[in-house]
């Protein structure tokens, strides 16, 4: 689960102004007294039209695209609506720096921007590049009430009739069609490998970014049977059987949908969640804490005493208001006990408590702390896979992988249900050398081989099974 400043970058156009910005523009950011995050501008003309993008190299982000950029009179702005960032800046009169402002979430933070730095690239070997050996096709889905585009995706179609339709579904927070992440794109690989072998997949961009935040984990459950209720529309997917491909919180989402929906044939789970959500992130911060070295031993203890305390009042809130109270009230008991070399140690500081209010409040964040996943396991009874890294920090995968053994069951008794750690993998499913959220961008592989082979195998296995319609019971993969 991310929890990162995403800055991302910009690909538009606007008219020629008389100054010559074409080059490389990079800055720093001071997004606390003790971190900075560098952004980077490439700005380029063709003929009498300008195009920019913008870079967060500390976050192996280069070229995503954005929206909405003015550059007139010396004022240069654009802004990023999906992360609530904007930026506001003038260049100086020997046009060397452009002086502004960056924005995000309500907070402010100085950024000036010079040239000379060369742009980063940062090789990902494995993403796919067309041309493809198969169809391609981008679909956009209004909402149920017809008034407006709610979700936009990219449903690729093998060159033969397809083995089975593979609906993607993302990790937490904003995520794009490709789940792009420090410069993977995971989703693009694995669709690519899937199609390859025979299979149409579809995978989406998140909800608009107005109606995300305000949506909950059942909203994203409900997104996924508007996709279902759609796709199976087609007369070339009517009637192919489906199944969802889920990573991280997009699991849990699998999981839920697939409870419900008998439409559902198969589950896979990767990096796949199955506890609550508290003991989740009290795993994810110890080991995280752990894995940084910037804490003791007995500072990992108090924090994850506190964040137990934080946790628990989340948990026990009614509704979101009272929740807001009693997080303020406890927040500031804590304050109070702290130096103020304790308070920057354990991020307890006006900056903390706005972020803590403004996350834990959200319809997202309230919802998911009062979701159990277990009732929803035990009324999936159709086969699964599951694939979780050795090395993950962010999601425990022996207690994930235990959990699902104990309540899953597959109806079919062909003992399809198979659980994998792979060593030596990150949440991400990355070979790695410590898991740490540091290493992700470091790797140029984006998926480890390993696991894509197994999601082939399996489904093959799966479709074997049906297509052949074999009547043999216990058969082990």
């Amino acid at each position: 689960m991310k929890h990162l400043l995403t800055i991302l970058l910009l690909t538009f156009a606007v008219s020629l102004p008389a100054q010559n910005l074409a080059g490389y523009w990079e800055g720093k950011i001071a997004v606390s007294k003790k971190d900075s995050l560098t952004i980077g501008l490439q700005i380029d003309y063709q003929g009498d039209t300008l195009y920019a993008e913008l870079d967060s190299p500390n976050q192996y982000f280069t070229g995503q695209p954005v929206s909405g950029l003015t550059f007139a009179d010396s004022a240069l702005s654009f802004r990023v609506p999906e992360f609530g960032l904007s930026y506001e800046g003038t260049l100086s009169a020997d046009g060397q720096r452009i002086t502004g402002t960056c924005k995000q979430n309500g907070q402010k933070f100085a950024c000036s921007l010079t040239q000379g730095a060369k742009r980063k690239c940062f090789p990902r070997p494995q993403t796919p590049t067309p041309p493809y050996p198969y169809h391609t096709e981008d679909i956009t889905f209004k909402n149920r009430a017809g008034k407006y585009p709610l979700i936009l995706g990219t449903l690729t179609l093998p060159d033969s009739a397809p083995k089975a339709l593979v609906i993607f579904i993302s990790g937490s927070g904003w995520q794009d069609r490709d789940e792009t992440i420090f410069a993977h794109k995971p989703f693009a690989v694995i669709a690519d490998t899937l199609t390859k072998a025979g299979y149409a997949t579809f995978r989406y961009d998140d909800l608009p970014t107005a109606v995300f935040r305000k949506s909950t984990t059942y909203d994203f459950v409900d997104a996924v049977k508007l996709i279902l209720d759609s796709l199976l529309l087609r007369p070339d997917l009517k009637y192919v059987k489906t199944g969802l491909l889920g990573h991280s919180e997009g699991s849990l989402v699998a999981f839920m949908v697939a409870a419900e929906d008998p439409r559902v044939m198969f589950t896979i789970h990767l990096g796949g969640v199955a506890q609550p959500i508290d003991e989740i992130l009290l795993y994810q911060n110890i080991a995280l804490a752990k894995a940084s070295n910037t804490l003791t031993e007995s500072q990992i203890e108090y924090s994850t005493k506190i964040n137990k305390d934080i946790y628990q009042i989340i948990k026990k809130s009614k509704d979101k208001d009272q929740c807001v109270a009693k997080l303020e009230q406890y927040w500031d008991k804590i304050a109070s006990q702290l130096s103020e070399e304790e308070k920057i140690n354990y991020n307890i500081t006006p900056e903390g408590k706005i972020t803590l209010m403004q996350t834990f409040s959200s319809p997202w964040y309230f919802t998911l702390f009062h979701i159990n996943p277990i009732p929803y396991l035990k009324k999936v009874k159709m086969p699964v896979l599951a694939i979780s890294g050795e090395k993950d920090l962010q999601v425990e995968a022996v207690a994930a992988q235990k959990i699902m053994r104990k309540y899953l069951k597959d109806k079919y008794h062909y003992n399809l249900n198979t659980f994998t750690i792979l060593q030596g993998d990150n949440h991400l499913l990355q070979p790695c050398t410590t898991g740490s959220l540091e290493e992700y961008g470091e790797i140029e592989t984006t998926i480890d081989p390993l696991a894509l082979d197994e999601i082939v195998q399996w489904l093959d296995f799966w479709w074997q099974l049906n297509h052949l319609h074999v009547g043999v019971l216990h058969i082990r993969f």
